[in-house]
């Protein structure tokens, strides 16, 4: 099944902040602070129900030097990650 027709956006009990390029996450549930690199960030900063993953997978490879393979296989890895640690969830349809 492919993944890449979904939103992603933050766990309502999730709360992120990029500064600096770094995303730093807030994850009230287990009491956690997570900070991520500048891809990380990206990711999540467009994982905000408006995009869907292909779009985000668009964007990293347009604006990082890596393939096109290579983006969508490190987006999904990382956003299945977030999900796996509630960040994030997936929803079916935009936020708008």
């Amino acid at each position: 099944m492919s993944f890449l027709h979904l939103y992603p956006k933050p766990h309502p009990q999730t709360a992120g902040r990029v500064i600096d390029g770094e995303a730093v996450l807030i994850l009230s549930e287990v009491s956690e602070i997570n900070v991520l690199n500048e891809v990380g960030a990206r990711i999540f900063e467009l994982s905000d129900g408006n995009h869907t993953i292909s779009h985000i997978v668009q964007t990293i490879n347009d604006e990082y030097d890596v393939s096109p393979e290579q983006a969508e296989q490190d987006v999904l890895e990382f956003i299945h990650r977030l999900v796996k640690q509630q960040v994030l969830v997936l929803a079916e349809g935009a936020e708008g």
